[in-house]
């Protein structure tokens, strides 16, 4: 029995005009969004039900570090971008980062972090990281891998 209102396939055209669309309410929703990784841990013990929720929300230089993170139940952070790995601390994983890509860490000193429209201004002495991404430079960076 055909129904009332039958169901369609998108077009180009159709997937293109809705786009266009909704393109400004979602660049105002993302728009000053800071990214954070959360990780939910569950154990259940004499009885009780425990969730432990873990956000981090990293930042080098007053720039955001971006891409997904994870605590495994022993308190361990693995992070996307480098898997093989895991560390006793999000400072060592962040430490790690800015050694295994140092591209995305360099910039010049006391440069404000444009940021959503608001400056975030670094100490004397400190580097800002570049915005650079692969395909400026060639290289991939932390943030290729979310």
């Amino acid at each position: 029995m055909p129904t009332k209102n039958p169901v369609t396939r998108p077009t180009a055209k159709s997937i293109a005009s809705y786009v266009k669309k909704h393109a400004a309410k979602v660049e105002e929703t993302q728009g000053h969004h800071h990214a954070a990784s959360e990780t939910i841990r569950e154990a259940d013990y004499e009885g009780h039900h425990i969730v432990v929720r873990t956000t981090y929300r990293i930042e080098v230089d007053g720039r955001p570090v971006t891409g997904h993170m994870g605590v495994t139940d022993d308190g361990n952070v693995h992070y996307h971008p480098i898997p093989n790995m895991s560390f006793a601390s999000a400072l060592d994983m962040v430490k790690q980062l800015i050694d295994v890509f140092p591209d995305d860490f360099t910039a010049a000193k006391n440069k404000p972090a444009a940021h959503g429209g608001h400056a975030a201004k670094t100490k004397p002495g400190h580097k800002s990281p570049a915005t650079g991404r692969a395909g400026k430079t060639g290289k991939k960076t932390h943030a290729d891998h979310k």
